[in-house]
């Protein structure tokens, strides 16, 4: 699946300005929700990238074992960004509820 940076960036900027009053009101009157998000927020980057390092590897060790048909830098970005997009689609998902 092809995932645009263009839209990754609006995804991006909209779920900022969702989380920014639930951050403030977190630091304001902290609750177990809040910090329940502010820790899913942090986890869930943590794992993206983790997944992402995991993708670009799968696809480096794919062009080695093929290296008559080499992985282009499109192939290893979009695997890099898979994790990332999947999230940000999903907490856009859950934040506009």
């Amino acid at each position: 699946m092809r995932h645009s940076h263009i839209e990754m960036g609006f995804s991006a900027a909209e779920i900022i300005a969702r989380r920014l009053p639930v951050i403030w009101w977190g630091m304001v009157r902290p609750s177990a929700a809040s910090q329940a998000e502010m820790t899913k927020m942090m986890v869930e980057k943590q794992m993206a990238f983790a997944e992402a390092c995991f993708a670009v590897q799968i696809e480096v060790f794919r062009a080695m074992l093929a290296p008559w048909t080499p992985a282009s830098a499109e192939q290893v970005m979009q695997a890099a960004l898979g994790p990332s997009a999947r999230r940000v689609k999903a907490n856009l998902r859950r934040l506009r509820r």
